[in-house]
C-alpha cells in the first residue's frame, strides 16, 4: 500500500470549471467571406468541367493511343509525381504572398494550367507524350492545393477552420462527382480524343468566366477589414488537406 499515493485536494469547484471553460466560438460563415467563397466556387466549377477526364483517360490511352498497361500506369503516376515539386514550390511562394487576393489568383492560374495541359493532351500522337504533360499538370494541381489551403487557413478563424476545410472539400468532391457523371455520359456518344479536348476547353472557359468574379471579390476584400483571423506564422495546414483532389485526380 505504500506504493499507492494520492493527492487530497477535494473536488474542483464549479467556479474553477467555469474559469477554464472553452471560449466562445467566433461567428463565421463561408458565404460572408466573398474572397474565400469565390475560391471555393471557382475551384468546384472548374473541377466539374474538366474532371470527366478521369473517366475518359483510360479509354483514350488504351484504345485511342493503343498504350500498354505499363504506359497507362506511368501516365497516372506522372500526375502524382508532379504534385510533389509543385506543392513544394507553391509553399515557398505562398510564404511571400501576404495579400490574400494573390493566393486566389494563384488558384485560378494553377487551375488554368491544369486545363491547358489537358487541351494539349488531346493532340498527342502517342501515350508516352502524356507523361511530361501530366507532370506539369500535376505540379499545377499541387500548387492549387497549397494556395487554396493556405488561403482557407488565413481567412477562417482557428476554432472553425475544420468547418472551412470541410466546406471546401465537399465542394471539390461534388464537382469531381459531377465531372465523372458528365464524362461517363458523353463517352457513350463521343470518342475519347474530342472529349479530352472538350473537357480541357470547358475548364479553361470556366477559369476565364470566374476571373471577373474573383477580381470583384478581391476588391471587396480590400475595402473590408481583411481576413477574419489570419493564421499565425507558425501554423501549418493539416497534411490530409493537402491531398485535396484536383481537376485531373
Amino acid at each position: 500500500m505504500e506504493l499507492l499515493r494520492t493527492r487530497r485536494g477535494g473536488r474542483r469547484t464549479a467556479t474553477a470549471t467555469a474559469a477554464t471553460a472553452t471560449p466562445a466560438v467566433p461567428a463565421w460563415r463561408l458565404r460572408r467571406d466573398p474572397l474565400l467563397l469565390a475560391m471555393v466556387v471557382s475551384t468546384a466549377a472548374v473541377i466539374a468541367a474538366v474532371g470527366g477526364i478521369n473517366v475518359i483517360e483510360v479509354f483514350f490511352i488504351r484504345d485511342t493511343l493503343d498504350g500498354s498497361p505499363t504506359v497507362y500506369g506511368l501516365v497516372g503516376a506522372a500526375w502524382m509525381a508532379g504534385m510533389l515539386p509543385g506543392s513544394w514550390l507553391a509553399a515557398r511562394l505562398a510564404r511571400r504572398l501576404t495579400d490574400d487576393g494573390a493566393l486566389v489568383y494563384g488558384v485560378l492560374a494553377t487551375l488554368g494550367g491544369c486545363c491547358l495541359m489537358v487541351v494539349l493532351a488531346s493532340a498527342v500522337p502517342s501515350a508516352g507524350l502524356l507523361v511530361p504533360l501530366w507532370l506539369v499538370a500535376g505540379a499545377a494541381n499541387g500548387g492549387e492545393n497549397v494556395f487554396a489551403n493556405v488561403l482557407t487557413a488565413r481567412r477562417a478563424p482557428e476554432a472553425l477552420r475544420a468547418r472551412a476545410y470541410a466546406a471546401y472539400g465537399a465542394a471539390v468532391q461534388g464537382g469531381s462527382m459531377a465531372g465523372y457523371l458528365v464524362g461517363g455520359a458523353l463517352l457513350a456518344v463521343l470518342p475519347p480524343r474530342p472529349l479530352i479536348a472538350l473537357a480541357g476547353s470547358a475548364g479553361l472557359l470556366v477559369v476565364l468566366a470566374f476571373v471577373p468574379v474573383v477580381v470583384r471579390a478581391v476588391r471587396h476584400a480590400g475595402i473590408a477589414a481583411g481576413p477574419v483571423e489570419p493564421a499565425a506564422a507558425g501554423d501549418r495546414v493539416p497534411a490530409a488537406e493537402l491531398a485535396t483532389p484536383g481537376p485531373g485526380r
